[in-house]
């Protein structure tokens, strides 16, 4: 890897037409031109708690477990920020308010004032570690979030143990990447398959070490943390499911003229059957 690798790969990416037909594959190559990619990861501790939100259509309440869990590869249609078509993730977050930041953008243009908004929540639970990979910045200055303050460091320490020719490119490269996971890429193709596209050959390039991508949530702006977990890390049960909570969420007008979503009822699952794939209301 050298700085005009670096720089020949990113001016690929920047110049993708995300309608033609191959942008995708446009992107894994112009990855490829660098060699191989820096790749920075993080170890997350078994017994840890994510939280994975579904929204309804309407008042009703998810009878299987699966209507909560992954989404099935021939389901996804489009790209998001670490999937392309037909490729599932499991995206969660650390804590509940952030398992639905992403969906109150989305509500703010499609919701009136009184309606109401519902969404099942799961509480899963790590049943062995994860190791994830993880996009921060390598300048101090950028550091905003918590997330990049404190992955910042072991970025540094990164950094000063690669090789001296290369540090200067990986610099750039971190740098192309943070302005790119920190972007919001609603209505934004382009972006979802520039990030996609290093998600996949990064973790094709740690030949298995790792089990996802570990990165901040844009609508809080980097406050909350998302995962995006490997179809085959969720496949293999190691992810268990802990409680269900069903939300209802009334919509009203803030002090600032803006949507805001209040809670104003809640249903929990009395139980649920794994094997039989039942939620018990």
């Amino acid at each position: 890897m050298t700085v005009e690798k670096v720089e020949k790969a990113i001016a690929l990416l920047e110049a993708i037409n995300p309608l033609n037909e191959y942008a995708y594959e446009k992107a894994v190559l112009a990855y490829l031109t660098i060699g191989r990619l820096p790749v920075l990861q993080y170890d997350i501790p078994a017994e840890s708690v994510f939280f994975r939100t579904r929204t309804h259509d309407n008042d009703d309440l998810f009878p299987l477990i699966s209507d909560i869990s992954i989404t099935p590869n021939q389901f996804v249609k489009d790209f998001a920020r670490c999937n392309r078509p037909f490729q599932s993730k499991f995206y969660c977050s650390e804590n509940r308010p952030t398992s639905f930041a992403e969906l109150v953008e989305y509500w703010s243009e499609t919701k009136v004032y009184g309606d109401k908004v519902y969404v099942t929540i799961g509480r899963w639970q790590l049943k062995i570690p994860l190791t994830g990979i993880i996009v921060t910045t390598p300048d101090k200055e950028h550091r905003i979030s918590e997330f990049d303050k404190e992955h910042g460091v072991v970025m540094e320490s990164f950094i000063q143990q690669s090789d001296p020719e290369i540090r200067e490119a990986t610099i750039l490269f971190y740098r192309f990447l943070f302005d790119k996971f920190r972007k919001s890429a609603k209505n934004d193709r382009k972006t979802y398959i520039i990030t996609t596209a290093y998600c996949n050959v990064a973790l094709a390039h740690s030949e298995g070490k790792a089990d996802g991508i570990y990165y901040p949530s844009v609508p809080f702006g980097g406050q909350g943390i998302n995962f995006a977990i490997n179809f085959d890390y969720v496949s293999k049960n190691n992810l268990e499911l802990t409680h269900i909570l069903r939300n209802e969420l009334t919509v009203s007008k803030n002090d600032n003229g803006k949507h805001e979503f209040t809670e104003t009822g809640k249903v929990e699952a009395l139980g649920f059957d794994i094997e039989n794939n039942q939620i018990n209301w």
